[in-house]
């Protein structure tokens, strides 16, 4: 049933558990959004996966690169599984 859920609905990133392979779903996305996320290195070409998560925020493993985003902008971000 989890399965069919995650097909079906929008997920944000803060919705993903630690480890789980996600892409940005740039479709869904507002384009401000967009654009502030690939400025901070998100790309919408290489999957991406939450290495940390804490009170307020998380780790965001893209390549080798790491990114720490705040909650609220953690619920902004759509994403797919990869």
């Amino acid at each position: 049933m989890q399965n069919s859920t995650l097909l079906n609905s929008p997920l944000s990133l803060a919705d993903i558990s630690i480890g789980k392979k996600v892409m940005l779903c740039k479709n869904k996305m507002d384009q401000k959004l967009e654009k502030k996320l690939l400025a901070l290195g998100f790309s919408k070409l290489i999957p991406l996966q939450v290495t940390q998560k804490r009170k307020g925020g998380l780790v965001v493993s893209i390549g080798n690169a790491r990114i720490a985003l705040n909650e609220a902008l953690a619920q902004q971000v759509i994403i797919q599984v990869a």
